[in-house]
């Protein structure tokens, strides 16, 4: 599936006499080899994913940003799966972007400063059955080097970073 609807693609599998495993090169250049949705698919699946309910994902946000009709449980799988591979990368250390230094804006003292926010909104839940269960709040966190009145040079665009749990 991808952000046009569902596509076709023919691609050669290449066996290994030796072990058995199979090889399919095409699939791996379009990284289409961890599903049946295109990289484009399962980014937007997975942003729907994390808005509100997974249902409420498949249904009114997916379809609104691109018009894709998938299933709840198809939303909710790409999506942990997104955050599973974040997690991993997280857990051993890798960051997410490549390192690099901040020219961090000054304040009226001259100081280097930062500028954290935090917001947090809530996430309706569904119990087993259908049944009601208590709500969550997702929070997002953010740090980042804004434009400074008291600083006349700019911050490079992009100086963001995003941390976000349930």
């Amino acid at each position: 599936m991808s952000l046009v609807g569902p596509i076709t693609v023919k691609y050669a599998c290449y066996h290994c006499s030796h072990c058995g495993h199979g090889y399919q090169p095409w699939c791996e250049s379009l990284r289409l080899e961890r599903g049946a949705l295109t990289p484009g698919a399962e980014e937007l699946s997975s942003l729907a994913g994390v808005l509100g309910s997974f249902a409420e994902g498949a249904e009114r946000v997916l379809r609104k940003m691109s018009g894709l009709h998938l299933s709840e449980s198809t939303i909710e799988r790409t999506t942990e799966a997104a955050g599973e591979r974040v997690a991993k990368r997280l857990e051993s250390g890798n960051a997410l972007g490549p390192r690099e230094e901040w020219a961090w804006q000054k304040d009226a003292r001259g100081r280097r400063c930062a500028y954290v926010s935090l917001d947090a909104t809530g996430v309706r839940q569904q119990g087993p059955g259908g049944s009601r269960t208590d709500g969550k709040m997702a929070y997002v966190a953010m740090v980042y080097n804004a434009r400074s009145e008291h600083d006349s040079t700019r911050p490079p665009p992009r100086q963001v970073r995003y941390l976000s749990g349930l």
